[in-house]
Formats: C-alpha cells, structure tokens, sequence
C-alpha cells in the first residue's frame, strides 16, 4: 500500500487550513492529489479532515527514520557535537569525542525535528537508528 511521505501530509493539512470556505479548501487539496496521482481520493480527505486526521496520518503517512546526529567538524581539543532532545521536546547539542560510540534513546532524531530547532541537517553525520 502506498503511503503519503510527512511532506505531502504537511502540505494537504497547510492546504485545508489556509482555505477560508470549505469547498474551496477541499478543490485546492483535490488538485493536490491530482498531482500525486496515485494516491487516494478518501486517503486525502481523511487527512484534511481535522476529525480524522490523527487517524489518518498513522494509518496513510509514512513514519520518518531516525537518525544519530554527529557533527562533521572536530574542535581543536577532538570534541564533535552530538544533537539530542530534551524531555520538553527541545532538540540540543552537546560535545562528545568523536571516538565516542554510546548512543542513547533521546538522540534518535529525524530530519524534521532537527530543522524545526534551526539545525541544518548538512552540518552533520547520520547514522541511521537500525
């Protein structure tokens, strides 16, 4: 079953809530699947719909990987920086040694939470979380 990438799902939802009228707001999100054309009708009504969205993200959009952040540029006393998030959700970084390969639960990121804190995915390493 194909599934919805997080960037589709963002732009269908942006699509119904920036519309002032309901129908005009369902024609703008219509001709958005007409672009991606082979995704469903019902699929993208279920995620403009703000009763089923939840619902339908779970079910129709893909689940992001996660990643280990590792900076790509070494201090001058070996020290890398590591992105990690805090308990409140914000994304951090902190110096390790680049040698260091301990890796906790709270550094399994995804691109788009690293951006939304305003790193820039470029500047670092990733290793996929297996």
């Amino acid at each position: 079953m194909m599934k919805f990438t997080e960037e589709q799902y963002q732009k269908i939802v942006r699509t119904y809530k920036s519309s002032s009228e309901y129908i005009s707001s369902i024609r703008l999100v219509l001709d958005y699947i007409d672009e991606l054309n082979s995704l469903s009708f019902e699929k993208a009504l279920a995620i403009a719909n703000p009763l089923t969205r939840e619902w339908a993200h779970d079910k129709f959009v893909e689940k992001e990987k996660k990643y280990y952040w590792t900076g790509n540029k070494e201090d001058n006393v070996g020290f890398v920086k590591r992105l990690y998030k805090y308990d409140d959700g914000m994304i951090v970084d902190h110096g390790i040694r680049k040698e260091d390969t301990d890796k906790a639960e709270d550094e399994q990121l995804t691109e788009s939470e690293i951006k939304a804190w305003g790193y820039n995915p470029e500047m670092f390493d990733r290793e996929e979380v297996q």
